[in-house]
């Protein structure tokens, strides 16, 4: 791909491709880095992407690979730490403060939520954090996974499946 037709191309793909990284990594600074990491992979494979549609989405593979790989490296280095949290978590935290009891039962209910889902392979945790948490639709979770809409409902329904049978264990 010629360096003019890259450059448009990059200018479009940016904002798509920030908004799934944050979708995924919920960290402005490792999102940014993630996009950076695809399209510079992305421009090195020069003219073996001919068609801007197999680029877009080519560049939403490789960043949610990118930022797939981030999430594992997180799993296997322990937690967040607080100010990296979304920030409707920190609110919500935030407010539990008033009721102990509440504060308790919500606490360990949330532990076995990230129980379950970290027991769920990651691409699924994915799925559930971009469908769920941040509300995209099956339609935009199908444009950046390069999947089609139903796939994506499918794969949403074995996910949820997966997560149920891990809380009820």
């Amino acid at each position: 791909m010629e360096e003019p037709r890259f450059t448009s191309l990059v200018t479009h793909l940016r904002p798509m491709l920030i908004g799934q990284a944050m979708g995924l990594l919920h960290n402005e600074e490792e999102a940014a880095d993630a996009v950076q990491d695809a399209l510079v992979a992305l421009w090195r494979m020069g003219d073996r992407v001919e068609e801007e549609g197999d680029a877009r989405r080519l560049a939403a593979r490789i960043a949610r690979n990118i930022c797939l790989n981030k999430l594992k490296h997180r799993q296997r280095h322990g937690c967040l730490p607080l100010d990296e949290l979304p920030t409707d978590t920190v609110r919500s935290l935030t407010a539990r403060q008033r009721d102990p009891q509440a504060t308790l039962e919500q606490r360990e209910q949330e532990r076995r939520v990230q129980r379950a889902m970290a027991a769920l392979p990651l691409h699924y945790q994915a799925l559930l954090t971009m469908r769920h948490i941040d509300g995209m639709s099956h339609a935009q979770i199908a444009a950046i996974q390069g999947t089609t809409e139903m796939a994506t409902r499918t794969m949403a329904s074995r996910a949820k499946a997966a997560l149920i049978k891990a809380l009820k264990l």
